[in-house]
């Protein structure tokens, strides 16, 4: 097997309002506002760092189905300056963001991926050869009480590294 080097991420929350923050001081309340932006460029920034290959998102990308402009922005910005660095990218979207909720029509760059409501595999390449095979699902709305992970296939084949990518709930 060839080698290749990825990040995870999951629940990112981007643009998450945290409770609490009008009773903070202007100062802290704008800090705390931009926490989650700051978390995604961190984010971005270590995979470029650490020369990843691609990046794997488990979800939950957004704090909830009607997304901001601003965060699918910051978001596509993001995922586009680690394509123009060779990395790709692959996302599911979660409970919090599921497929049925609010988005704009923003178009995403090559090299990024997002999964639909049905399990569906993607070839990542490496130096012209495939050498990982991603297999993800996303959240087609927000109540979900199937084990999604029930639909996945085995992988196609022996030789591939395999990754299942889905956003999941421990617990009830």
């Amino acid at each position: 097997m060839d080698s290749f080097r990825f990040v995870h991420a999951a629940d990112l929350h981007i643009d998450s309002p945290f409770a609490g923050v009008g009773d903070a001081d202007n100062r802290v309340a704008t800090r705390l506002r931009e926490a989650t932006y700051e978390a995604f460029q961190n984010l971005v920034d270590l995979c470029i760092k650490q020369n990843a290959d691609f990046l794997v998102i488990a979800g939950d990308v957004y704090d909830g189905a009607d997304r901001s402009v601003r965060a699918q922005l910051r978001f596509r910005d993001g995922l586009s300056k680690l394509v123009n660095a060779g990395i790709q990218s692959f996302v599911v979207h979660g409970n919090h963001d599921p497929l049925d909720g609010w988005q704009s029509s923003i178009s995403w760059p090559e090299g990024v991926h997002i999964f639909g409501p049905t399990p569906e595999w993607k070839n990542f390449e490496k130096n012209g050869k495939v050498v990982a095979a991603v297999q993800g699902m996303s959240y087609p709305t927000r109540e979900v009480t199937d084990n999604l992970a029930l639909q996945f296939s085995p992988p196609q084949s022996g030789n591939l590294f395999a990754i299942g990518l889905l956003h999941a709930n421990v617990g009830a």
